[in-house]
């Protein structure tokens, strides 16, 4: 009885993350943004059922450890194109719509030092990616 409590516990709490972050890409409009930019606005409904199937998979896929048969290279190729397309295309878009330096700087009252604040911000992804993909 334990174990099933805290299987419910586990996948609602999945459950509610993965809503909180569909909700938050969803209301800074970054789907918005990507059809307009890419001029695919009669096509929003396909974004969002794709990224939703995304999610849905992504998560399954992660859970149960599936893995995909890939015979070919060129066949992880042509996956990868597509990622980096949509990925390129998904952080283009955030970053036009989120511009979070400027508010940032603002409500820090940094006047000064923005340069080596970027760079330790992007240096601490680069370290935090690279241990990630190590260890």
């Amino acid at each position: 009885m334990e174990n099933l409590a805290l299987a419910f516990i586990g996948v609602s709490s999945g459950f509610t993350v993965a809503a909180a972050l569909f909700a938050l890409i969803a209301t800074i409009g970054v789907l918005n943004r990507l059809a307009q930019v890419t001029h695919s606005a009669s096509r929003i409904r396909w974004y969002e059922v794709c990224f939703i199937a995304g999610g849905i998979i992504g998560n399954l896929l992660w859970i149960y450890q599936w893995h995909i048969p890939v015979g070919l290279s060129w066949e992880m190729g042509i996956f990868g194109l597509f990622m980096g397309i949509y990925v390129g295309c998904f952080i283009g878009a955030l970053a036009e719509v989120v511009n979070v330096f400027p508010i940032l700087f603002h409500r820090l009252r940094l006047r000064e030092g923005m340069k080596a604040f970027i760079w330790a911000i992007a240096l601490g992804k680069a370290v935090g990616g690279i241990i990630e993909f190590f260890v």
